[in-house]
């Protein structure tokens, strides 16, 4: 059984939106699954910046679960979380609990959003969108449980990690100096 994961290598990311604009386009939605923090940090001339996006990271105890009083965030054997829109009733306490600020409310639909890896492209054996998007391979998709997959391979060595250090997620970074919960505000 696979594990999907997403590795972010924030070095290669430049901040241009793809993966948002293309998120959008591929659910046709307006609700932004994906969000690019831009932070910098310092004074002139020593400063550093650090541009990312943020999705749901797929956590393992995922705390929206358990907040959804209608039970419609549910997690796939592939470890993907994901929302059943049949039975969300778009009240917000999934949005409220994400402690990453990866879920927003739809206000057309009524219905909450979320990065859910693009189930159906991985369904029929594609990437995620984001990844293919992304126009300087910052986004890396794979299955941490095959030991030969480059994001395994990635994670196993501890040069990627989750962003909150004590959460056991899906989303893994590359080259962020800072693992804080500061850093997603």
């Amino acid at each position: 059984m696979a594990r999907y994961a997403i590795c972010v290598n924030v070095l290669r990311c430049i901040g241009c939106y793809a993966c948002v604009v293309g998120c959008n386009n591929w659910h046709e939605e307006d609700a932004n699954r994906i969000r690019i923090i831009d932070r910098i940090e310092g004074k002139y001339p020593d400063i550093t910046r650090w541009i990312f996006p943020i999705m749901c990271m797929q956590c393992e105890d995922a705390i929206c679960m358990e907040k959804c009083p209608k039970g419609a965030i549910k997690r796939r054997k592939n470890g993907i979380v994901f929302i059943d829109e049949d039975i969300c009733i778009g009240c917000g306490e999934c949005v409220d609990s994400c402690p990453y600020g990866a879920i927003s409310l739809d206000k057309k639909r009524g219905k909450a959003k979320k990065c859910n890896f693009c189930m159906d492209r991985i369904e029929s054996g594609k990437e995620p969108f984001c990844v293919q998007i992304c126009p300087t391979d910052a986004l890396l998709f794979g299955n941490l449980e095959d030991p030969e997959d480059k994001v395994s391979k990635l994670v196993l060595s501890r040069k990627a990690s989750p962003i909150i250090s004590d959460k056991k997620v899906s989303v893994f970074y590359v080259n962020l100096p800072i693992r804080s919960k500061s850093l997603l505000a």
